[in-house]
């Protein structure tokens, strides 16, 4: 589903577009090379694989960029990597999945308990080819992102703002939602202090397209949802969360 001129809606399980537990998986066209923000829960991966190919070949696509390693955005990495393509992932995160998993299981048994995940998922732990920096962009062919490290959601949380000729866009993972509702969880690695140390790291850009994690994205005003979100943190009510 093409969402921009160098956007690609490739994954979503709330439209039917690959398995139900899958976040929205995005991608990015640029050219030469192509890239697939998130790489879903991992269960039916070969529906995103089959997905792309209908816009592209597969070979074309180089890496996996995901925004953070919960499972429904983390859990097919080990797929792409059988199938010869990076991972990439925030050093921050890369260190809380690694060496916190204890509390990567309990907020797993948590979402499970929610019905985030069916009965019986194991999540799969990988490791990633590449740890990303907040200070160094990630080139796309013609295309660069830059990532935004945004905690609160998980600690080591990467938006990525993307500036093109007809939409800039921020692909916010689960950081912020439509009508600025925010990703608190009641999990470990979530945390509204940490909300309300970052989520002003996304003012002042200049957002068309905002593309989430989950629920409705918007093609253009996206930074008037984005700053709906940080207005929350400036407040003493508990912020909407989706």
């Amino acid at each position: 589903m093409q969402l921009t001129e160098k956007v690609h809606l490739i994954g979503s399980g709330e439209i039917g577009l690959s398995n139900r537990y899958d976040c929205h998986v995005y991608l990015v066209d640029g050219g030469d090379d192509a890239v697939i923000i998130d790489s879903g829960v991992g269960i039916e991966p070969e529906r995103l694989k089959q997905n792309v190919e209908k816009v592209m070949d597969w070979n074309k696509v180089s890496r996996i960029i995901c925004t953070h390693s919960h499972a429904d955005h983390g859990g097919g990495s080990q797929f792409f990597q059988q199938e010869g393509k990076e991972v990439w992932l925030s050093d921050v995160e890369n260190e809380w999945m690694q060496n916190n998993r204890d509390e990567v299981e309990l907020a797993l048994e948590l979402a499970i308990n929610a019905g985030g995940y069916p009965q019986g998922y194991q999540f799969k732990y990988f490791q990633p080819d590449f740890l990303m920096k907040e200070e160094e962009a990630v080139k796309c062919g013609s295309l660069t992102l830059q990532p935004i490290h945004v905690k609160g959601h998980s600690p080591g949380m990467f938006c990525f703002y993307m500036e093109a000729k007809d939409k800039n866009v921020l692909f916010s993972g689960d950081t912020v939602f439509v009508n600025g509702e925010i990703g608190l969880l009641n999990a470990p690695g979530s945390s509204l202090h940490d909300f309300r140390e970052d989520m002003g790291k996304l003012a002042d850009l200049k957002t068309d397209a905002l593309f989430p994690g989950h629920r409705l994205f918007v093609l253009s005003n996206g930074q008037d949802h984005v700053q709906m979100g940080i207005d929350q943190m400036s407040k003493v009510f508990t912020p909407r969360t989706f």
